[in-house]
């Protein structure tokens, strides 16, 4: 009875081992990529009566993680102008964070999907910290939320990727929550 157990514990997990050995799929890490990427925040609903649309510039750190899927890491640096009379301070500087999945889809191999968790550093450009509108941001402020994230490498190297990325992001701010689109040109560059 332990003999046929075994067997039948054993047989489908070699099957299974087999199958896996035969898909070419890359192992976890086996490619590195880093890129430079530059573009412009256009804040939507309630965010776009308090700040100007942006320029931003982001590094991001990609790395294959499983099957169809890569992971990304991403930090930038945007400065918002704020629109007159909503505060007493002429910007924020806001530092990202991001990190998430891209989906190679198999079937189309010019576009990919994703999506991942956000952070948001923020510092107004002077302010006075007790004012009513605006006063948290002269002492730093952090917030989180998502995003989803449309990748298009339009020209492919075997070394180098010139394309575009769309983001959607959300912050999860009080009392409303932000949104931003966000359209930028990268640059990458394969290491590994």
């Amino acid at each position: 009875m332990k003999k046929i157990l075994l067997l039948l514990i054993l047989l489908p997990l070699s099957l299974w081992a087999e199958i896996q050995k035969n898909e070419n799929f890359q192992k976890e890490f086996s490619t590195m990529k880093v890129a430079l990427e530059v573009g412009e925040i256009y804040p939507f609903f309630d965010l776009s009566d308090a700040i100007d649309n942006s320029v931003y510039v982001q590094g991001e750190f990609q790395y294959h993680y499983f099957k169809y899927f890569d992971g990304y890491l991403q930090f930038g640096y945007s400065y918002m102008n704020v629109i007159e009379k909503l505060a007493d301070f002429p910007g924020v500087h806001q530092f990202n964070g991001r990190v998430g999945l891209l989906w190679n889809m198999p079937w189309v191999s010019v576009l990919r999907l994703g999506g991942g968790f956000s952070c948001i550093w923020a510092r107004s450009d002077g302010g006075d910290p007790t004012a009513a509108r605006g006063g948290m941001l002269s002492d730093n402020e952090s917030e989180f939320g998502l995003h989803a994230r449309l990748n298009l490498p339009v020209f492919r190297f075997p070394k180098w990727n010139l394309g575009f990325n769309a983001y959607w992001e959300q912050i999860w701010t009080k009392p409303d929550r932000s949104n931003m689109l966000w359209f930028g040109i990268y640059l990458e560059r394969r290491i590994r």
